[in-house]
């Protein structure tokens, strides 16, 4: 967000980029990992393994022209995002249309960083 004039704390980030066809109005990124526990004779956990990371992403926003991503797609990027390489793989999209308003997107998609 480029008009934007942050006053404060120097570093502070604000607003959100446009991604390819699409005026982000929200942007969400969570990190995910699973985990198996090893427990001794009494029950404590004595160990644990962590596999498997993801992340789970998720944003909304205006269609900017034309916004060809569908459920099964792989993006390589996104503008938004913290995190970097693997795949990204589009799970759900959603359009909302209405007489009095912009048409929508809503779209939920898994980064596996292990996936080239």
């Amino acid at each position: 967000m480029a008009n934007a004039v942050t006053i404060g704390v120097t570093g502070l980030s604000f607003g959100a980029t446009a991604e390819s066809g699409l005026l982000i109005s929200s942007f969400s990124e969570t990190r995910n990992i699973e985990k198996a526990e090893v427990r001794d004779g009494t029950g404590n956990v004595v160990g644990i393994s962590l596999y498997n990371q993801t992340d789970s992403i998720s944003f909304s926003g205006s269609i900017t022209g034309s916004y060809a991503t569908t459920a099964g797609a792989v993006l390589t990027t996104l503008a938004n995002a913290t995190s970097t390489g693997g795949k990204i793989v589009v799970e759900s999209v959603a359009f909302s249309k209405s007489p009095d308003a912009f048409v929508t997107v809503d779209v939920s998609a898994t980064r596996y960083p292990n996936m080239s």
